[in-house]
């Protein structure tokens, strides 16, 4: 039996924690801003909770208050937390409610990985599947926060509302709003008004509120890194991704303003096919190629990509003007495996490609401005390339993609169609106009995925069941020497 002091202490806690923006300020030490007090009291008042925001608002850190709000305020409680991955489960998530319980001003007891018992029927787990049905069987006060909630499952959203069916629940979703598709993006959509949908731009955190961008770019170095919270989103980072990104950029859009990107018409590679890439953990199959794309007079970077069948195991990237020797020491572990190394030898490429053939490397001499196979369908072999790894992308036939460089350039190049109703790809002058600089990871991926003559198409299922596609399917007409 507690003791008497030790219910009033209870009571106490239970009468603090009525508020869960005073729960999380005065039982668990935290310093939240406006945008998290909101969060904290929509998950109060409303059954289902949207939260889109920009890159490091402490959506993830005011989730795991949530979480523990829920089970330490009411008698009987469980909490649920979800995330595409179990990495983003244990690591991301959990990490901030393992923090959140160590710094708190009462005594939680030890949480394993991912759960944390206060009793029977009041406790907090975290789960990551792709089988719904692991959510049957909690019933009650739920509370179920979806981490990451653009990559959930659509199954584990149905799930999920197979739980809301009884009892008092709650849902906090919460993510960057990246795909522009899915049941999260119609929390704030189609199905707006069943949800209480919360927006964070950058500039509406503490470290950027009452500031204008046109104020920001102007803003001397010294005023750059005067942030009150430097944990979240900071003025020198977005001043950066202004030049960078540039607005109307999709990564802008999401990553800066917190919006779903409206993303051109004319976008080759659309950011949720790339995110979906960067999430992706389909393994390699034994088909090694390599592609390098060499820096011109002025460009910024020599780069190299390898590739294990659809997935991307290195990239590396050199800013000098001679990296030969570099290259040649990263190719030296895959010798034995490459089947190809795909050089753009327009220009000053030729000489690197000599130069790796000489070191015994299976060398391919690629020139993306000659004419294509297809040439009734591409304007040339680069809209012809860059044509095939869009199909890829599009397909899911890509994975590994995490340089974030390498998806910002990928989902700024544009194409169109040419009076002969053939693709052409946005030339780097045109590209340089719009502030964006040269795509030099961009063409090392596409030089990595192209096919070479004699290879056998590579084809799987498109978007419909009965629509086959082949990717990369016009052979590549090389000049070896």
């Amino acid at each position: 039996m507690p003791s008497s002091a030790q219910r009033r202490r209870d009571q106490q806690i239970l009468r603090i924690s009525e508020d869960p923006a005073r729960f999380s300020e005065s039982i668990l030490g935290q310093d939240i801003w406006s945008k998290q007090v909101e969060i904290l009291h929509s998950v109060a008042r409303h059954s289902r909770t949207a939260v889109k925001a920009c890159h490091a608002s402490g959506k993830t850190y005011i989730a795991a208050a949530a979480a523990l709000w829920w089970i330490t305020s009411q008698l009987e409680a469980i909490a649920v937390t979800t995330a595409p991955t179990w990495t983003q489960v244990e690591r991301v998530l959990w990490g901030e409610i393992h923090r959140a319980c160590a710094g708190a001003r009462i005594r939680y007891p030890t949480p394993t990985a991912t759960s944390l018992q206060l009793g029977p029927g009041r406790y907090l787990m975290g789960l990551s599947t792709n089988e719904g049905v692991r959510f049957q069987g909690f019933h009650g006060n739920v509370l179920v926060v979806l981490d990451e909630a653009p990559g959930v499952l659509t199954e584990i959203w149905e799930a999920i509302e197979g739980i809301r069916a009884g009892g008092q629940v709650r849902v906090l979703a919460l993510g960057n709003p990246t795909i522009s598709s899915g049941p999260f993006y119609e929390a704030f959509g189609s199905q707006r008004e069943s949800w209480n949908p919360i927006t964070i731009s950058a500039f509406d955190t503490p470290n950027l509120e009452g500031v204008s961008l046109e104020e920001l770019q102007r803003m001397p170095e010294s005023e750059l890194d005067q942030n009150p919270r430097p944990y979240l989103t900071t003025r020198r980072w977005v001043k950066e991704k202004s030049l960078e990104w540039g607005l109307g950029h999709p990564l802008w859009e999401s990553r800066v303003e917190g919006k779903f990107p409206t993303q051109s018409a004319d976008a080759l590679v659309s950011l949720s096919w790339l995110e979906a890439a960067k999430a992706s953990d389909r393994p390699g199959n034994g088909d090694w190629n390599a592609g390098v794309d060499v820096a011109g007079p002025g460009e910024d970077e020599t780069v190299l990509v390898i590739r294990d069948g659809p997935r991307i195991v290195q990239m590396l990237a050199w800013p000098q003007p001679d990296p030969r020797g570099e290259i040649v020491r990263a190719l030296t572990p895959y010798k034995g495996q490459l089947k190809t190394v795909q050089v753009d030898t327009a220009g000053i490429g030729h000489y690197l490609a000599k130069h790796l053939e000489d070191h015994k490397f299976p060398v391919r001499y690629v020139n993306v401005g000659e004419h294509a196979q297809a040439s009734d369908k591409y304007v040339n072999r680069k809209a012809e390339l860059y044509w095939g790894l869009r199909m890829r992308f599009e397909s899911g036939d890509v994975s590994g993609l995490r340089d974030e460089k390498s998806i910002a350039q990928l989902c700024g190049i544009r194409y169109h169609h040419n009076a002969r109703g053939q693709v052409v790809i946005e030339s780097k002058e045109e590209a340089r106009k719009r502030g964006v600089k040269s795509p030099d990871r961009a063409e090392a991926i596409m030089l990595a995925f192209a096919v070479p003559r004699g290879e056998p198409r590579i084809r799987f299922l498109g978007e419909s069941n009965s629509l086959w596609r082949e990717v990369g399917a016009y052979p590549l007409d090389y000049n070896r020497r």
